[in-house]
């Protein structure tokens, strides 16, 4: 990566993170649509899963889908998002080419989808308020309005390009016992959201018996799931 490269990705990885706190700060600081955003998420999660239950039932295959629903995007992650901002000139100076490539686009995938997110929660609303049942045709309605087909197959293609970067990082030699030397270090330094991530998202995708098809199926799946999201007819839907 050239010079000018590597200062374009650190740009955009500056860019995105602020951004996705930006994102995190619309409903950390208003109690309502925060109550109304983690029932969202939670329910959205509810939605997604069954697609994935055969995998989710395979040996070394459950973790890594709960970590690509979950830890990915949703209010959990706040707390992290916060750590890598305020870590930016560290991470923006001693990543390498390839490593600060990989986390500007994560960090781009992860503003886009709670944007995505966000927008959707906020189309639900009835007077700033969730319906108290959410059914698969008003989320879609939701969905149409919020986003499009093609955005959301380019965010899954974003996800599981990074999911084929990540395998290769993890067969990097030492990369283990440099996360557990980080720990201490890390949670000293405030880092601990980022630090317990980062181990996560190792230990998962090191479980995954094979990384390749589980990508595969991953990207087929959710190309499928938002097929039916966005361009069913809407008196198909439950």
């Amino acid at each position: 990566m050239s010079r000018s490269g590597r200062k374009a990705a650190a740009i955009r990885f500056r860019q995105n993170i602020r951004r996705s706190n930006q994102l995190h700060r619309e409903y950390l600081d208003d109690a309502r649509l925060l109550r109304n955003y983690e029932r969202f998420a939670n329910w959205q999660l509810e939605y997604l899963l069954p697609y994935f239950s055969d995998l989710h039932a395979r040996e070394g295959y459950a973790n890594a889908i709960d970590f690509t629903m979950s830890d990915l995007a949703g209010v959990g992650i706040s707390e992290r998002d916060r750590d890598l901002e305020r870590a930016a000139p560290a991470i923006t100076r001693l990543l390498p080419p390839g490593g600060l490539a990989t986390i500007a686009s994560a960090a781009e995938m992860n503003a886009r989808v709670l944007q995505i997110n966000i927008a959707i929660c906020r189309c639900l609303l009835v007077g700033d308020e969730l319906p108290d049942r959410i059914t698969e045709s008003v989320y879609c309605v939701a969905c149409r309005k919020a986003s499009s087909l093609d955005e959301c197959v380019e965010l899954v293609h974003l996800v599981t390009g990074l999911g084929r970067t990540l395998k290769s990082l993890v067969k990097v030699p030492m990369i283990g016992m440099t996360l557990r030397a980080m720990r201490a270090p890390a949670h000293a330094a405030g880092f601990g959201a980022l630090q317990e991530f980062l181990e996560k998202g190792y230990r998962t995708f090191r479980e995954i018996p094979d990384t390749d098809h589980f990508l595969v199926e991953i990207e087929t799946r959710m190309v499928a799931v938002f097929e039916r999201i966005y361009a069913a007819p809407l008196d198909q839907l439950h």
